[in-house]
């Protein structure tokens, strides 16, 4: 029997389309050949793992070593007594083969670990109803809030320069430098807040672990994230991340 012939005898098994001769005859070759045995084993397993819908959590190194040896036993030929010979391959081989190198890019891209964007959601500035009509109060948020960071960091730092313990202004401040790679100087302004006991400590913790996945410091940004307790606005998000670390 050619590889092919016996690779069509797993598939019909595996689809329930064999005659009870062809039955007989698989089951007596598994029955007797332990190789037999171990490939149609592991063909089932790859079967039911493709039509799962492909299950991402399954070990890489486990995926590509199943792999090898499905490719390996397929392309072998197992009676030396026979001449080496051209295989053709049945069509649905190449299906398996495609579905299986989607897997390997799917499970690498999935598993390539958190990413900034993924995780940050930059919070509206609004100071000019509590601090009435000042021009630069307005400058600094319609530029912040427009995305504009780099002018708002300069309306920014020119309020703390008359309020330099306004903690909202420090906040806003440190994630108009992240915003813009400035991350040692953000890294200073959110380390202040964090170091304090206003309402921004938690929320400062939260995004400097953020400027830190941005710089992919995932030592850093762990201790951060477990730093943030339980009842922080964004413990829950913390909490998310770590797993995904």
């Amino acid at each position: 029997m050619t590889p092919e012939e016996k690779y069509e005898l797993f598939e019909g098994k595996i689809s329930d389309e064999l005659s009870n001769k062809e039955e007989e005859t698989l089951s007596q070759m598994i029955k007797e050949n332990e190789v037999i045995a171990e490939e149609f084993r592991m063909y089932r397993e790859w079967s039911s793992y493709l039509d799962s819908n492909l299950n991402l959590e399954k070990e890489q190194s486990d995926l590509e070593h199943s792999l090898k040896e499905i490719g390996d036993s397929f392309f072998e030929e197992k009676s030396p007594e026979k001449e080496t010979r051209i295989i053709k391959i049945p069509s649905w081989a190449y299906a398996v083969a495609a579905s299986v190198a989607i897997v390997l890019g799917v499970y690498t891209f999935t598993k390539s670990g958190p990413v900034y964007n993924d995780y940050v959601t930059i919070p509206e500035l609004s100071i000019t109803e509590r601090g009435g009509e000042s021009p630069l109060l307005k400058q600094a948020e319609v530029s912040f809030n427009s995305e504009n960071y780099g002018d708002a960091e300069k309306y920014l730092s020119e309020l703390l320069k008359n309020d330099d313990a306004n903690s909202e202004y420090l906040f806003y401040l440190g994630i108009a430098l992240m915003e813009q790679n400035k991350h040692e100087k953000a890294s200073e302004v959110f380390e202040q807040l964090i170091q304090g006991s206003s309402i921004f400590m938690y929320k400062a913790t939260w995004f400097e672990a953020l400027n830190q996945l941005k710089q992919k410091n995932m030592d850093r940004c762990t201790e951060l994230l477990r730093a943030i307790p339980q009842e922080a606005e964004n413990y829950k998000q913390a909490q998310k991340l770590l797993k995904k670390l």
